[in-house]
């Protein structure tokens, strides 16, 4: 095909034509110009159609991250749930020995962690062109530090709490080491968990902080990872 072109170049300048050959040189530039555009569209098309599909498999890990979140979420709100009437029972004043089998000395032993899986989104961040959705996710996970804030507030209290159990309660070591229940407890724990108005007062903060903050969250983040979760799901069924 190039020798064909080239020849007839040859021809019409041995044949003295060159406004002929000046036209066909012009249209052979378009050509080449048309041939070139149409490359660059073909090329533009395929690196856009890698990338949808990269994105496609991004939500498609985003969707399998959000299930073990929303899970997660579930668990430590029914964990919380269980032990809601022991919380009760002390904040009430009503408390009996019979709640140590229920984890009254327990209910502040250890503070709530969740740890958002965060695969898909890091993915996502790494993509050059995002759409409105990608953002909005983005945008969804970052605010999650906030859920990080009041597990950190509750820790502290817990952390305060066992440093005091530490440094003024011979009954400190018999606590730390075992499940206390009725049966296998000293009196002078018994005492304390079942009249202490000292603890009393640490489980009115911690609940406050539990059930009127971090819990109350907890659920609005599982109707939003919901929410994200159908969006995801339409995305990727077009």
């Amino acid at each position: 095909m190039i020798k064909f072109f080239r020849k007839i170049r040859q021809n019409l300048l041995s044949e003295n034509k060159f406004s002929k050959y000046l036209i066909y040189a012009i249209g052979e530039i378009v050509l080449v110009v048309i041939g070139i555009l149409i490359a660059l569209q073909i090329n533009n098309w395929n690196e856009n159609r890698k990338q949808q599909a990269e994105i496609t498999d991004i939500y498609t890990q985003i969707v399998l991250d959000l299930d073990n979140d929303i899970d997660e979420f579930s668990n430590t709100i029914k964990y919380y749930d269980s032990i809601k009437p022991v919380y009760d029972a002390v904040i009430s004043d009503t408390r009996t020995i019979d709640l140590l089998d229920d984890g009254l000395s327990r209910l502040m032993a250890g503070g709530p962690i969740t740890n958002l899986n965060k695969g898909g989104i890091e993915r996502l961040k790494s993509v050059a062109s995002k759409d409105s959705l990608s953002l909005h996710l983005i945008e969804i996970y970052d605010t999650g530090t906030f859920l990080k804030t009041l597990e950190e507030k509750i820790s502290n209290e817990t952390w305060l709490l066992v440093t005091t159990f530490r440094d003024n309660y011979s009954w400190y070591p018999e606590w730390i080491s075992k499940t206390i229940t009725k049966d296998n407890s000293s009196k002078e724990l018994q005492d304390y968990f079942v009249n202490s108005q000292e603890y009393r007062h640490y489980v009115i903060s911690s609940y406050q902080k539990i059930y009127n903050a971090y819990l109350p969250n907890l659920e609005y983040g599982i109707v939003e990872l919901k929410n994200i979760k159908k969006s995801i799901n339409q995305r990727i069924d077009k």
